[in-house]
């Protein structure tokens, strides 16, 4: 209140000082005609800004009536102020009541007519603007995330308004098309679980059924059964531990737990752990690890998993006699690795893809037709945790000329120390 008092009377100052320093500049009155003048011109100021106060209190120009209207209406109540003080100043003080005041009265009449179009014209453009803000934000609510508004209409406040109205349809439809996009990954997943769920339970269902009603013939069919059962049961096991951990990666929950590792080890660990699955299948493993690679900062547990899952991959796709080989070194500060087969590889169109979950090269090959199919979320889970080591991984093949797959992550022993 004290604030909008003191502007009042800062405007009022400014009035007086102007009108009455320009007459003694121009005119030069005698100093009782500058003083009648002066207060004159501080009633005439009282009365107006009153005038004005009382107006906007009273709600008229806070009424519900349309912009254009309300933008008319206070040009045109500053103009009537204007036209009254003029004329009352010159009735009352220096105009000759005969000829000159009905002259000045013509004059001002006119500049009230003038002054009325240019504030219709003004507030119809500045209404305009707003029924066509009006006119696309209707067209958003309604679904049209396309809709933008013409920006350089050559009045600044309406093209930022403009701007903003862009920028916020832009994010709006940025949004609805990820929304989209995780709407439909949403689907495959559903999709893809329920498939890969529902075959080795109807498998295991229906063996177990035959062991129910003594279709086995002998103890070493059902024993046969009940092994067939339980790899079945192994690999629900896996899908269902891989999609918790991939819930966990995608709400930002998995947690690492930084240590020092001996490089060299932590990939004999992996190579030892698949070693009998790929004597199975007639494959040799080797390591090729540089001897200077000596410790690094990282969780172990997490990149032993990311080696086993591209391991495992690698096996998979590599017909027998053939070599899967894991190398490792130290490039700077971080360590890299690479999985590298003598298998059938992949066409490099799909070297994007095959991160995607349940992605198959092959869509007629099934990933349940023996023990060492996996849940087709290993190649997905191996990438999240090298970003989130803040590293990152990439594929690289061609048709029938194997496969690599190569990852880097940071040695952590810096941040390590610096924590």
């Amino acid at each position: 209140m004290l604030k909008r008092i003191a502007q009042l009377f800062g405007v009022e100052a400014l009035a007086i000082a102007s009108g009455l320093g320009l007459t003694l500049l121009l005119l030069s009155p005698g100093s009782s005609d500058a003083i009648e003048l002066g207060a004159y011109l501080g009633l005439s100021a009282l009365i107006s800004f009153a005038a004005v106060e009382v107006l906007i209190r009273s709600g008229v120009l806070a009424s519900r009536m349309r912009l254009k209207y309300k933008i008319t209406l206070a040009a045109g109540i500053g103009a009537g102020l204007a036209f009254l003080n003029a004329f009352a100043m010159s009735a009352l003080m220096f105009v000759n009541t005969a000829h000159d005041l009905p002259m000045l009265l013509a004059i001002l009449v006119f500049a009230a007519v003038i002054a009325g179009y240019a504030a219709v014209r003004m507030s119809s453009s500045i209404s305009g603007s707003m029924s066509t803000l009006a006119h696309h934000a209707r067209r958003l609510s309604g679904g049209d995330l396309s809709v933008r508004m013409p920006v350089a209409q050559g009045d600044p406040d309406v093209d930022e308004v403009a701007t903003a109205f862009n920028e916020m349809a832009a994010n709006l439809e940025e949004t609805a098309a990820k929304k989209e996009q995780v709407e439909q990954s949403r689907r495959e997943l559903s999709a893809a679980i329920s498939h890969d769920l529902r075959t080795p339970i109807s498998s295991a269902r229906v063996m177990l059924e035959a062991i129910r009603d003594g279709v086995t013939s002998s103890a070493e069919e059902r024993d046969e059964y009940l092994d067939r059962v339980l790899t079945q049961m192994k690999s629900l096991g896996s899908m269902v531990d891989d999609l918790f951990d991939l819930s966990l990666l995608d709400a930002g929950e998995l947690r690492l737990d930084l240590h020092l590792t001996v490089v060299d080890e932590l990939v004999d660990e992996a190579l030892l752990s698949m070693q009998s699955t790929a004597q199975d299948k007639g494959l040799t493993l080797s390591a090729v690890v540089d001897e200077a690679l000596g410790e690094a900062v990282m969780d172990s547990r997490q990149v032993r998993r990311v080696l086993l899952n591209l391991i495992q991959n690698a096996i998979r796709h590599t017909p027998p006699d053939g070599t899967v080989t894991v190398a490792a070194n130290r490039v700077d500060d971080r360590v890299e690795f690479e999985v590298r087969d003598t298998g059938e590889g992949f066409d490099q169109a799909d070297s994007a893809r095959i991160w995607t979950r349940f992605f198959r090269s092959d869509p007629a090959r099934s990933r349940v037709d023996d023990e060492s199919a996996q849940s087709g979320l290993g190649l997905s889970i191996a990438r999240g945790i090298v970003e989130l080591h803040g590293g990152t991984i990439s594929a690289h093949s061609s048709p029938s000329q194997g496969a690599a797959f190569r990852f880097w992550i940071p040695d952590g022993r810096s941040a390590v120390a610096a924590g």
